[in-house]
């Protein structure tokens, strides 16, 4: 029998965390820009001329080279069906942005895990809740990114797989939280069904 989690919110490692990135230096918030895909959300920050401070109450340093100095990129609530592009926004936008650490996906229209987000290797918070990834193996992608310790899921079909959460705790050992709950030891040492692991990837 497969364990049953809700997200819900809690004082944790993960709070902190999420505190830390933000000192180090501002998000740049590119969220609620109605874009589709990730070259219009370059174009819209160019346009703007300026990151959006409306929630976080402060911007990330600017370069003259019109990059931000920042290690967290919100792109939350825009109608985005794909990742791709991701690593050529990161690179448009960001100073550095091998030390991005903190993406925000959530609440768009994402239907696969894209190819990109292997390359970003210093991921710690990443939050893909509130999509339409299906296929649960689209996860395996993430087992490149060794420093994640807080990944959201919760509102994509993926999630009505049985064991879903199981799954990912087996997949990613190094998670600290998982659709806003914490990952405790006892979920880690649990087995798998037998045959999961073929359910998910037909021919393995």
């Amino acid at each position: 029998m497969c364990a049953n989690y809700s997200p819900q919110n809690h004082t944790s490692d993960y709070k902190r965390d999420e505190r830390q990135e933000m000192l180090v230096a501002p998000p740049l918030d590119l969220s609620f820009k109605k874009a589709t895909t990730m070259d219009v959300l370059f174009l819209t920050e160019l346009m703007d001329k300026r990151a959006q401070v409306v929630r976080t109450g402060k911007a990330p340093i600017r370069t003259f080279k019109d990059r931000y100095i920042t290690s967290t990129l919100w792109l939350s609530n825009n109608l985005l069906n794909s990742m791709k592009g991701l690593q050529r926004l990161a690179a448009r936008v960001l100073d550095d942005p091998v030390y991005l650490s903190w993406l925000d996906l959530s609440f768009n229209e994402i239907r696969e895990i894209g190819e990109d987000i292997k390359t970003f290797i210093n991921l710690k918070i990443l939050y893909l809740h509130g999509n339409k990834i299906a296929n649960i193996a689209d996860t395996l992608k993430l087992r490149k990114l060794q420093n994640l310790r807080s990944l959201t899921l919760h509102g994509n079909p993926i999630e009505d797989v049985p064991c879903y959460r199981d799954y990912i705790v087996h997949l990613l050992p190094q998670l600290l939280v998982l659709d806003f709950s914490p990952v405790i030891a006892a979920e880690k040492k649990k087995a798998l069904p037998v045959g999961f692991f073929k359910m998910i990837q037909p021919g393995i």
